[in-house]
Parts: structure tokens; C-alpha cells; sequence
């Protein structure tokens, strides 16, 4: 039995399949979600490609939808998506006039063709949350107001940029997030057709060394650093959550902390080499809720992931660094710091905590050479 929430989800996929394919029926509509569990684009792709041929006794199908479902759009042929970059450069004089409404349209239904519910709008740019001028426009007003730039590089042939378009950036918590936080947005895309090498999103590509579209970056605009980065379809949770060390302070206050952070020698440099305490076996039997899981960067490259006991003391993080290190570099000293944005977090040998009061737990830790 399908809970509430259920409900309510499966109506609105229901509603956006039949958008899709035109003239369906909700009870085929229904069956063939079910057979696909739930996935839209999954169940888009099985009728695109059995629709001259649908024998509907194939999927069995129990669900229980109360309420009934809006019946699907008239059906109108039109271009997927405009973009509003593209469209800015097209049509200045109608991007810049305070009714842009030509750009997509009314949001009230009417008889007018350019005002019909269409495919378009489902897809349609968030223009509301969109900042309006170049890159290094975005990256002036970013540095200026202490906000970081969450950027947005897509490509019109490439549907998950579409997708993006329609369940993340038009998802309500991140529209609130994006315009109450500590974010200007700025959205832009390739035009495939376009021989200009200079276009704004292609010398945003080529700086950061992106091969592939769409994609979502977090940059600094202050030091133009990128910060963060995604690739593909991101859902509205998991952008959220790696939002959220960004939201507490802007680029300008990590970048105070960063200039006033000193980092110590660990040991220090004018000492010798400290005579590390000896590192225990590893805790490989034990409940996982008694150990501390760590992930570490050698120097060299390697990553190598060690359990210690949450009691063990955080020396012993040294000992276990020291005893990784090449042969070579045994005599050299060396600091660990855990990153994060905006500045690392250097970790203290003097310490005297715990594995369990470090809160080090599933961290990565770089060692790096004096």
C-alpha cells in the first residue's frame, strides 16, 4: 500500500509522462511506470521505443492512485528549450525591455500559439534566479556583495542538462537557498552550432579544464579558485548538503581566516624528529560504531584507508603516516591537514585528544613534506 508521500510522487510523474508522450492514456501510463518502478526516464525510453507495438496485458500493475490525474497537454510541436544567454544575444532589445515575457511566453493559458503550455516550459531555465551579464560580470558583483559563484554550464543537445533545468534548479529549497545564501547563479550554455570560440561558455570550459556538459561549479570569485564541482544530473538534496559549508561565511571571510591562518611545523623544524609511540594492529574485528575509519594522502600519491580504535590517542595518526612514508623521505618532516573549503585545517601533533574528540571519523588526511 502506497503511503501519502508515494501518492503524491507517482501522481506527478504520472502527469509528466503523459506531457511527454502526447495522447496516452493514464492507465498505460500507469502500467508502464510500474513496470519500470517509477522511473520516468526510464519509462519514457521503453515507450519511445515499443510505441507502435504497446500490448498493454504485459504489465501487470497494482496501484493505488486516489485522486485523479490532470489529463495530458494538448499536444504542440515546438523547440525544446530556449536559452536565455543564447536569446540575450539574439534579441537584446526584447531581453532588455521589462516585459521579456516573448522569451517564454505567458505563464496564463491562452489561445495565443506562443502562449500555449508546451514542452518548453517543463524545461524552462530558471531565469528568476539567473544573474544577467558576462562571467567575469558575475565574478565582480560575486566579490563585491562576499557571494560565491554557483555556476551552471549546459548543453542544449544534452538531455540531463534539461533534466537539471526541471528537478533542481526549479526545486523550491534550492530557489530559496540560491537567492537567501551566499550565492549569485549564473547559467550559460554551448551552442554546438556556433563557430565562435570566444563564447562565454567556452573560455569558462577551457579555463577550468571542463571536457564535458553539463556541469556545476562552485568559484571563488575573488581568487577565480574552483571551489567545488559536479558533473552530470545532481539531485536538490545532495547539491544542498554539499552547499552547505559554503552558506555559513562568503569567499571574502574564508579568505580573511586563510590569510591569518599560520601553520605550524608539526614537529617543528628547528627540532628533531619526535620518537613517534608505536602503532598497534590494526582493530580489524571490531564493532564499527568502537573505530575510526580514516582515509590518507601520501605524498606520492597513494591513498591508503586505516581503522584505529575511537580511544587510541591521535598521535598515533603521525606513527602511521611516518611508517607509510618512503625510505627517502623517513628524515623529512611533515604536517597533516584536513581540507576544507577555502582554507586546510592543520592538525595538531601535541594534542592530546582522542580519535573520538578529533571527530577525524571517514576524514581524508594529506600529509605533506617540509
Amino acid at each position: 500500500m502506497a503511503s501519502r508521500k508515494q501518492k503524491k510522487q507517482r501522481k506527478r510523474v504520472i502527469s509528466s509522462f503523459l506531457e511527454i508522450t502526447n495522447g496516452q492514456t493514464e492507465e498505460t501510463a500507469v502500467k508502464i511506470l510500474n513496470a519500470t518502478n517509477w522511473n520516468l526516464d526510464e519509462a519514457i525510453l521503453r515507450f519511445n521505443n515499443n510505441s507502435n507495438n504497446i500490448d498493454e496485458d504485459e504489465y501487470e500493475v497494482e496501484v493505488d492512485i486516489e485522486d485523479e490525474v490532470r489529463p495530458p497537454l494538448p499536444v504542440v510541436k515546438d523547440t525544446l528549450c530556449y536559452y536565455p544567454q543564447y536569446y540575450q544575444q539574439k534579441n537584446p532589445e526584447v531581453w532588455e525591455s521589462e516585459d521579456n515575457s516573448e522569451v517564454w511566453g505567458s505563464e496564463e493559458p491562452s489561445d495565443n500559439k506562443n502562449n500555449n503550455n508546451n514542452l518548453a516550459s517543463l524545461y524552462r531555465p530558471p531565469v528568476d534566479l539567473m544573474f544577467n551579464g558576462s562571467f567575469e560580470k558575475a565574478k565582480d558583483v560575486g566579490s563585491d556583495e562576499n557571494k560565491w559563484l554557483l555556476v551552471n554550464l549546459q548543453s542544449p543537445k544534452e538531455f540531463t542538462s534539461h533534466t537539471l533545468n526541471r528537478d533542481t534548479w526549479a526545486d523550491e529549497a534550492v530557489s530559496q537557498t540560491i537567492r537567501a545564501s551566499n550565492f549569485i547563479f549564473w547559467q550559460v550554455y554551448d551552442d554546438d552550432d556556433d563557430d565562435d570560440d570566444d563564447s562565454e561558455c567556452r573560455k569558462v570550459c577551457g579555463y577550468y579544464k571542463l571536457d564535458s556538459l553539463p556541469v556545476v561549479l562552485v568559484i571563488d570569485p575573488i581568487t577565480g579558485e574552483k571551489m567545488r564541482k559536479w558533473c552530470g544530473m545532481v539531485d536538490p538534496v545532495s547539491l544542498l548538503e554539499d552547499l552547505l559549508s559554503f552558506m555559513e561565511s562568503g569567499p571574502r571571510d574564508q579568505l580573511e581566516r586563510a590569510t591569518k591562518t599560520q601553520l605550524p611545523p608539526y614537529p617543528p623544524v628547528h627540532e628533531q624528529m619526535p620518537a613517534y609511540p608505536a602503532v598497534p594492529e590494526e582493530p580489524l574485528q571490531v564493532a564499527r560504531n568502537l573505530v575510526c575509519r580514516i582515509g590518507v594522502r601520501l605524498p606520492d600519491g597513494r591513498m591508503i584507508r586505516r581503522n584505529f580504535l575511537l580511544t587510541d590517542p591521535v598521535q598515533l595518526l603521525w606513527s602511521f603516516c611516518f611508517s607509510q612514508l618512503e625510505e627517502a623521505n623517513q628524515t623529512r618532516q611533515f604536517r597533516l591537514t584536513r581540507p576544507d573549503p577555502g582554507a586546510p585545517k592543520p592538525l595538531d601533533y601535541n594534542s592530546k585528544m582522542t580519535f573520538q574528540e578529533s571527530g577525524l571519523n571517514n576524514s581524508v588526511i594529506l600529509v605533506t613534506l617540509e
